[in-house]
């Protein structure tokens, strides 16, 4: 019997040192802009080095992974609210009816042009730099022979569609030279530093203070590129270049080179597969049965649905996209991270989702096609980020009024019923309320939702507290959502306000 409840008694102490214990937020406006883009001195232009990049992505990169047991912590470039603030790396959309603004800052390149003479930074087949009559450089990346559009067209549509989301992305635009058309790409702007590293930070910028693969922005990279089919994340892509006069600048992080966009890099892989006398046989028997004596029979390639886009398929499963070659904040991306991207991609409006397709200057029929993909595919990875959360955003908090005999409240916006992708009549709610030590102090069930609005009532016995956490988990159908969305409560004068949010 002893030995019984000594055993109770360490069961007890294990399972206590193992109660969750919230974190705590200060009472101080949520950051919007974080100071990382101080004057520096120009820090010195990089090169890529392939064979050092590939022996860290597919080696290092792997025994990492399966030496570290720690899962992946929260992201660091987000506010009390969870939200992403303005930085080197993210725009803050000013207008979120209007997120194209600010894209076009020079425009297409202006005749004559003439070439500098330099590498290119895409490194795309074909790439050429140029620098137009306002002595403005760019990057000319022509469409392959009898595709006319087609790599053109995704690299326009594409950077807008990130640029919608909050990318620093460079402008590109659709241009036609002596019969042949373009994609050109305002680069540079500034000084070219080289790409961005996947991981750390780069040591010669002061203001790069957060390892990359703990950003946000670039974990969540690989839900945008699943909705936009960008099979190839190359290093290339992600370049950083520094701003201003030398030592009166700073450095900022901004994407190029999406040519491969919208099935195009899927439908150039499976083409050369298709050439490739080496591939593997999918016909393992008689490969066996010939002794691997026969000769490979001839591939046909997928066809896409017209000449001028790529093989971009109507489904899509985020959670097994990849980008290729593996980008490590990939690995890192959180079902947080994967929400707040879900919010950007949802609300972009469906007539800037033409405005970007008809960038493209694609014929009309294409365009159609590629905007419904585009819609298909965004339905589908927005649905994905919200059901691995609780998909609830904070509203108005309103006060207690005695007069009128109502508690203090705070609405929470369900965002998959507001979108129509769930129905309210099959969503409900439960509420554990923590203190700072998580220890509980009550508990609501079934809460319900009116027309995507949910009111989580703050009783008298909170209002007294010097600080609540609210665990709210969603429920569909009677089946609980994986995770909660807690909010922070801190008391303010006579009432609790809300501090921060998590997902």
């Amino acid at each position: 019997m002893t030995f019984l409840r000594a055993l109770s008694f360490a069961s007890c102490l294990a399972l206590a040192a193992c109660a969750y214990r919230p974190p705590r937020f200060v009472d101080a406006p949520a950051v919007e802009r974080v100071a990382d883009r101080e004057p520096i001195p120009m820090p010195t232009p990089r090169r890529l080095m392939r064979a050092l990049h590939d022996a860290n992505v597919y080696v290092r990169r792997e025994l990492v992974r399966a030496l570290d047991p720690r899962g992946a912590s929260d992201a660091g470039d987000v506010n009390a609210l969870d939200e992403v603030p303005e930085s080197a790396f993210f725009r803050r959309l000013e207008d979120l009816g209007r997120p194209l603004v600010g894209f076009r800052r020079d425009g297409a390149p202006v005749s004559p042009l003439r070439d500098r003479g330099v590498p290119p930074a895409s490194e795309a087949p074909g790439a050429r730099t140029i620098v137009d009559a306002r002595g403005l450089g760019y990057e000319l990346v022509p469409d392959e022979p009898n595709h006319r559009g087609r790599m053109s067209g995704a690299a326009a549509t594409s950077s807008r569609l990130l640029h919608a989301i909050g990318y620093r992305v460079a402008e590109v635009h659709v241009v036609d030279l002596e019969g042949e058309r373009f994609a050109a790409t305002r680069w540079p702007v500034g000084v070219d530093l080289g790409p961005t590293a996947a991981e750390g930070t780069r040591d010669d910028d002061p203001n790069d203070r957060l390892d990359h693969r703990d950003r946000r922005t670039l974990r969540s990279l690989r839900l945008a590129a699943a909705w936009l089919d960008i099979v190839d994340l190359e290093p290339r892509m992600l370049r950083d270049h520094y701003l201003g006069e030398p030592g009166e600048g700073h450095v900022e992080h901004t994407l190029i080179g999406i040519d491969g966009a919208l099935g195009v890099g899927t439908l150039r892989a499976a083409e050369a597969w298709a050439r490739d006398p080496d591939r593997a046989d999918e016909n393992f028997f008689f490969r066996m049965f010939t002794l691997g004596l026969s000769p490979i029979p001839r591939a046909k390639p997928p066809v896409a649905a017209f000449t001028s886009v790529g093989l971009l398929e109507p489904f899509v499963l985020p959670g097994s996209f990849s980008p290729s070659p593996p980008f490590s904040p990939s690995d890192r991306m959180t079902p947080a991270d994967g929400y707040w991207l879900a919010k950007r991609v949802a609300t972009i409006p469906s007539r800037v989702l033409r405005r970007a397709v008809l960038a493209s200057k694609l014929p009309p029929l294409e365009q159609n096609w590629l905007l419904q993909m585009l819609e298909l595919r965004r339905a589908q990875i927005v649905a994905w980020a919200y059901d691995r959360v609780t998909p609830l955003d904070p509203g108005l908090l309103s006060p207690a009024n005695p007069s009128r005999g109502l508690e203090a409240r705070l609405l929470l916006a369900d965002r998959a019923v507001l979108s129509r992708m769930t129905p309210a009549e099959s969503s409900s709610y439960d509420v554990e309320f923590l203190d700072d030590e998580g220890a509980p102090l009550a508990r609501k069930r079934g809460l319900a939702c009116d027309r995507g609005i949910v009111t989580l009532p703050l009783g008298a016995e909170l209002q007294a507290r010097e600080y609540v956490v609210a665990e709210v988990t969603a429920r569909r159908a009677g089946k609980a959502l994986p995770r909660p969305v807690e909010l922070h409560f801190r008391r303010r004068g006579e009432a609790l306000a809300l501090v921060g949010v998590r997902h």
